[in-house]
């Protein structure tokens, strides 16, 4: 049930985010194309997701949990899909190739994690394969960090700073919860997250400084 209550929390604050930048930026609403809807459904429904199949494993609705993670392929291929396309877009068309490279090292931080995630769950690890599904969510949360960055005037580079505290705050003290400490598969899973980041921060320096 925690997990469906951090997933739930997380759908929260990334509808919060989005919707103050367009309330107090009324301007970008000019940039919601179909594409960018289509984009923001499939990261509500993937949120919800996250959130749903938490409440179906507490419930013992295994069967149900089993069919819906084999059908989130296709939702990840949309989200991954469709924000691929608005990066580069937002790259070219706004001059801001550093947002490419951030949005694309979300979705490689993001694909081996769901590909382990995965895998976890072949092998029943069921702690680790929530672990490993939401340290890969919250690779993807940079973009909600930026909108609240963005109102409150603060430079861009600010979401990435607080994204990896934020991720470890929340990986950690989930494990800890479960199990009292925080496990190898767990400090593994953010070594390779947060060394990502180090790899973005390193590309986006010699590129744009």
């Amino acid at each position: 049930m925690l997990m469906g209550r951090i997933a739930l929390a997380l759908l929260g604050f990334t509808l919060f985010a989005f919707g103050l930048k367009a309330a107090v930026h009324p301007e970008v609403q000019a940039r919601y194309t179909p594409l960018v809807m289509f984009h923001a459904v499939s990261m509500i429904a993937w949120l919800s997701l996250l959130a749903s199949q938490s409440f179906l494993a507490a419930g013992y609705r295994f069967a149900a949990h089993r069919a819906t993670g084999r059908a989130s392929m296709a939702l990840v291929g949309a989200m991954l899909l469709s924000g691929g396309v608005i990066s580069w877009r937002i790259g070219l068309e706004l001059g801001r190739p550093e947002v490419t490279v951030v949005n694309l090292a979300a979705f490689a931080t993001f694909v081996p994690l769901y590909f382990l995630a995965l895998h976890f769950a072949r092998r029943r690890d069921i702690a680790a394969h929530r672990q490993a599904m939401l340290i890969a969510t919250l690779a993807l949360m940079t973009p909600a960090y930026a909108r609240v960055v963005q109102v409150l005037g603060l430079p861009d580079p600010v979401a990435i700073a607080v994204q990896v505290p934020i991720t470890i705050l929340i990986a950690c003290g989930y494990d800890w919860v479960l199990h009292g400490r925080i496990t190898r598969p767990v400090l593994a899973m953010l070594g390779f997250s947060v060394g990502l980041v180090v790899v973005m921060a390193g590309v986006l320096a010699v590129l744009f400084l």
